[in-house]
């Protein structure tokens, strides 16, 4: 098996047992990312040099000599972090964020950065530093956002792990248009410094930082050295009699044969793997998106403004008038979730919406569903990856996401199969607070039923 196609823990074991050294994994990425970079446009920076000179002498731990990748939202020292924008194009990061430290703590390599949108305030990556991303399965389609550049180089074989962030749909979606596994811990699980946007307050009860790979076991290791933990293997037997519920649509917005096939087949092989069927659906997903918007208060928006000026308070009205005479300094994606996160909050006054108790009855009714030990399976959008452009209408969509975001609570994408013109399927579970090792042993069984191997586009 070639080493780019090979999962990170199986490139982990072949180092451990000396098939394999950390120069070859490190030299065979590299390469990778050559080669395929022009077609997918996903990296922002590389540290070829400085990653070859590390996978001389690894640094010992669980991930020793593996060559990661990290969205461009995270300071990784001496690198360009700009998060997308034109305010912080000539910033350079003077430190790891948390998140980055303790994967190079664990003996990770980081060897780029990947583009994220504006902000990460889109769901198409693209920005006006580095252009669009696209879909290593088709160049025509979205790789979704706002984690795409990191879904796009691990789908295409150029890094078997990577680092995300989760505020509304961030890394599942893009998980699921490139056919890799996406973990979005509950709300808040990973410390967020060094992280950019700022997420405080309702922010920072909406985000979550989380690892994406082409396998579960690999997110399952990321996991535990991302919160800190010693690594452990994972008990199967977790999942037996506990609850299993399904459902197919966001509760308004239908979802295509190829995605309800692919949530009734995993919801399949969780009840064959000893899960017990429960029927029904939390009745709070319906207009998520509304909710999501009205959940964030107006130091959240002031919060939003200043983070796309890097500290200088941005207004949408001036800024689309910019747009529209040419002078923009965000690209065209991100203007419709940035209206919707900026005006979100006073909606409240006309739609009566109140976002905090919404996110109480979603808990509420996804505790009653599933108690604290099950797994809801569902749609993450309704169709496979779209054609670029389609984010001008994702407040549509985007409550397939965000009612996730809304109630807090863990999400897995994981791919389960392929539909009818080649483009990957991937569904995602949800869990209870704090239930993610439930939710990653729910995973690995829905990926040994319908995945048992990984298969890549054809690059």
């Amino acid at each position: 098996m070639n080493i780019t196609t090979r999962s990170a823990t199986e490139l982990l074991a072949a180092m451990q047992a000396g098939h394999l050294s950390a120069s070859e994994v490190v030299e065979a990425h590299i390469a990778r990312i050559q080669a395929v970079n022009p077609m997918v446009n996903a990296i922002v920076a590389e540290r070829f040099a400085e990653a070859r000179r590390e996978a001389n002498n690894p640094r010992p731990g669980p991930l020793s000599g593996l060559p990661v990748t990290i969205k461009d939202a995270f300071d990784v020292a001496g690198m360009p972090a700009t998060c997308g924008l034109t305010s912080r194009a000539e910033r350079v990061a003077t430190e790891d964020a948390t998140a980055v430290a303790r994967l190079r703590a664990a003996g990770a390599i980081v060897i780029a950065t990947t583009i994220t949108p504006d902000n990460c305030w889109a769901q198409e990556s693209q920005t006006l530093l580095k252009g669009r991303v696209n879909n290593p399965w088709d160049r025509e389609r979205t790789v979704g956002g706002s984690t795409g550049g990191e879904a796009a180089i691990i789908a295409a074989g150029g890094s078997p792990l990577g680092l995300g962030s989760d505020i509304a749909g961030s890394i599942r979606l893009p998980a699921a248009f490139c056919g890799i596994a996406g973990l979005r811990p509950t709300s808040a699980a990973i410390p967020t410094t060094g992280f950019w946007p700022p997420v405080t307050g309702r922010m920072g009860e909406l985000n979550a930082l989380g690892p994406m790979a082409r396998r579960v076991e690999d997110l399952a290791l990321a996991w535990d050295v991302l919160r800190g933990a010693t690594p452990r293997p994972r008990d199967p037997d977790i999942l037996q009699n506990q609850p299993v519920a399904h459902w197919l649509d966001d509760g308004l917005l239908p979802s295509s044969p190829a995605v309800a096939a692919g949530v009734r087949a995993a919801a399949a092989a969780l009840a064959a793997a000893g899960m017990r069927p429960v029927p029904g659906a939390p009745a709070g997903r319906r207009l998520a998106a509304l909710a999501w918007g009205v959940f964030q208060g107006p130091a959240d928006r002031r919060a939003v403004a200043e983070a796309f000026g890097d500290g200088e308070a941005w207004a949408p009205g001036p800024e689309l008038l910019r747009a529209l005479t040419g002078r923009a300094r965000v690209s065209a994606p991100v203007f419709p979730c940035w209206f919707a996160s900026h005006y979100g909050p006073a909606l409240n006054i006309l739609i009566r919406i109140d976002g905090a108790r919404r996110r109480k009855e979603l808990r509420t009714q996804m505790r009653e569903l599933i108690g604290t030990t099950g797994v809801a399976v569902c749609p993450i959008f309704p169709t496979t990856a779209p054609r670029h452009g389609w984010s001008y209408i994702n407040l549509i969509t985007s409550s397939y996401q965000t009612w996730v975001n809304v109630a807090g609570l863990p999400g897995l994408t994981v791919p389960v199969g392929f539909s009818g013109r080649g483009m990957p399927v991937g569904v995602q579970l949800v869990g209870a607070p704090g239930a993610e090792a439930t939710l990653l042993a729910a995973g690995m069984a829905v990926q040994h039923a319908l995945m048992p191997t990984w298969r890549g586009p054809n690059l």
